[in-house]
């Protein structure tokens, strides 16, 4: 279960203000990892420091592992954006912590070229030949996904044994079979680490690149 080492958290630069978020603590039960669908850690936080809306995440994990804490995480935000729910209520933005990792997330392909969104997806990613910066899997209408890096695995390991701990959620994992789905009954319930794409139909995150193995728990 939670092994991991202690992470080392950078809680200094990329802090956002109180107007990105609510600082009003809930009980946690869930931990939801998200891919920033962008190249840095600093775009992620430019676009949620600039909204001021209070759509953020209280974590980014950066390619090369390095963990930013942009918030409490006792606190909330709206980072799933559940469909259908009461209005007001957000229950599952309270009840969860979410993990941003930055990873350009669907790639298309085109020749010898793989493209990410920017620009209607005619943004260069890399070369249909650089075949370890992507993963071929047919997944919500996409079928190339940029790869995570190793040190991203390492971290997001670390933070969430380390906020399982500290916020006494399960240290579980969906079983195999659901970590892809969208099942609004069965992860309105589920407490452990789950990922966007289980509460929404129309994301897609954190993707089938994702290696669920790392993070070192026992599935249900």
């Amino acid at each position: 279960m939670c092994t991991a080492n202690q992470p080392v958290i950078d809680r200094q630069s990329f802090r956002l203000s109180k107007r990105c978020y609510f600082d009003k603590t809930n009980p946690k039960d869930l931990i939801v990892l998200h891919f920033t669908a962008g190249s840095t850690a600093r775009s992620a936080f430019d676009t949620w420091r600039s909204a001021q809306n209070g759509v953020s995440a209280p974590y980014i994990v950066d390619t090369d592992g390095k963990i930013y804490e942009t918030f409490e995480p006792a606190f909330w935000s709206f980072h799933l954006g559940v469909q259908g729910e009461p209005s007001r209520r957000w229950t599952h933005d309270k009840r969860s912590i979410g993990i941003e990792i930055v990873n350009a997330g669907p790639l298309k392909l085109d020749g010898q070229r793989l493209l990410w969104w920017p620009r209607s997806f005619s943004t260069e990613f890399c070369k249909a030949s650089e075949t370890a910066a992507y993963l071929q899997a047919a997944y919500r209408g996409f079928n190339y996904w940029a790869a995570f890096t190793g040190a991203q695995r390492q971290a997001v390991a670390s933070l969430t044994a380390s906020l399982c701990r500290r916020f006494g959620i399960p240290a579980q994992l969906a079983p195999e079979a659901k970590r892809t789905q969208f099942d609004p009954g069965y992860f309105a319930a589920f407490k452990g680490i789950a990922a966007h794409q289980n509460f929404r139909p129309d994301k897609f995150d954190v993707g089938p690149a994702w290696d669920w193995k790392g993070l070192d728990m026992p599935a249900l």
